[in-house]
């Protein structure tokens, strides 16, 4: 009868050992399963940045996002007006930019811009036109249900000294607004 116990008890050893090893096998295979998920998720090329969530912006031109300026003469001006506004549920940043930007000035210290806003938006006072496209303001705060109105004004200045070199000259530009990350 003790070798009949000691069979038995054999048995449920060999079976313990192997429900073990089957569940130390199975949890082996669940962890390098999770580790290789997450792995593969921020190594994964095709997932962007971080999800964020942002307020819904909406623009507002009077005449279209175009700014020109063309066969300037010292003294002559363009004037562009734009709201941007807060229609989402959230706030939000937004940057606005000179894109698809043209300037053949020769000294480009005649031309200058400046740029206000009448209800916290940003303020830039005068400052030379970039030859490239660029950003002007950054990050700048929009609050749920608010509107920031622009006024973008471009100056060919008028400096007493000879400007032939650039009269005659052009400027073109788009303002393009988009949300800031």
């Amino acid at each position: 009868m003790n070798n009949h116990v000691n069979k038995k008890s054999s048995k449920k050893k060999i079976f313990f050992i192997i429900f073990l090893v089957i569940v130390l096998i199975i949890g082996m295979v669940v962890g390098y399963s999770a580790a290789y998920f997450t792995a593969s998720l921020i190594n994964n090329s095709e997932i962007d940045e971080t999800i964020v969530t942002t307020g819904t912006m909406s623009i507002e031109f009077t005449d279209g996002p175009q700014v020109k300026l063309d066969n300037a003469i010292p003294g002559n001006y363009v004037i562009k007006t734009f709201a941007v506004q807060n229609t989402g549920t959230l706030d939000t940043y937004y940057d606005v930019y000179l894109s698809d930007l043209v300037n053949n000035f020769e000294d480009k210290n005649d031309l200058v811009y400046t740029l206000t806003a009448n209800t916290g938006g940003a303020t830039i006072s005068e400052t030379v036109v970039p030859s490239a496209s660029t950003k002007i303001v950054n990050k700048k705060l929009l609050p749920v249900n608010e509107t920031h109105y622009y006024t973008l004004r471009i100056d060919f200045k008028e400096t007493n000294d000879n400007q032939d070199d650039n009269i005659g000259k052009n400027f073109s530009a788009k303002i393009r607004v988009s949300d800031s990350i």
